[in-house]
């Protein structure tokens, strides 16, 4: 059994052993102008509509699904963990499996990751370990006001940084960003560096 399920399964037994109480579901749908990813993109920098659904319990616990349109294909993830607060202190801490089922026949590319992330105040922080092989993520945040950055390196992949700005527009939430990638694995050419402007438009 691997770890998602393994996770899963534990999941369902607290919820079955009658420790968690009661339950909210959400759902969210995206379109964004170019769907990146750790600065890079992931459909070629075509728009892309994405979503997903969560369940949330009231002890913390969470489980969910989220969808995106990739290439010809899509990806599929699959997460579930728990998240909470100590003082003036949260965390995230929980296990995430990316999957890409439209690539049927070509090389594996699906993988799996435990993630925590921790927050205080403006600050964010997470780490995300690669499993059975994969690459470790860490990356660093800051919000003030309206506007957020990000910065992260991905293991031996490359480093990234995002800039956002982020507002509501009557039923949406929209947030218009820059985001660059320098990749570690580039010759001195550095043909695999990427930087794009995106705007992401989101239901609420």
């Amino acid at each position: 059994m691997n770890k998602l399920k393994l996770l899963m399964v534990s999941i369902s037994l607290i919820l079955a052993s009658g420790f968690t109480s009661a339950a909210s579901v959400s759902a969210n749908a995206t379109l964004q102008s170019d769907y990146t990813w750790r600065g890079m993109t992931q459909n070629n920098g075509d728009a892309s509509v994405n979503g997903g659904l969560d369940v949330e319990f009231d002890s913390g616990l969470y489980v969910g699904t989220w969808a995106a349109a990739v290439g010809s294909g899509a990806e599929v993830d699959y997460y579930g963990g728990y998240a909470g607060e100590m003082g003036d202190l949260s965390f995230d801490i929980g296990y995430i499996k990316f999957d890409y089922p439209a690539l049927t026949g070509a090389a594996n590319v699906d993988f799996e990751e435990a993630y925590l992330g921790l927050g205080y105040g403006d600050f964010g922080f997470s780490f995300a370990s690669g499993q059975d092989g994969a690459d470790d993520n860490i990356e660093i945040s800051y919000g003030f006001g309206d506007f957020g950055f990000a910065y992260g390196e991905y293991d031996d992949v490359g480093d990234y940084f995002y800039i956002t700005y982020g507002f509501e527009l009557g039923d949406f939430a929209m947030t218009v960003g820059y985001t660059e990638f320098s990749d570690d694995t580039s010759t001195a050419t550095m043909t695999d560096d990427e930087d794009a402007f995106f705007l992401d438009i989101t239901l609420l």
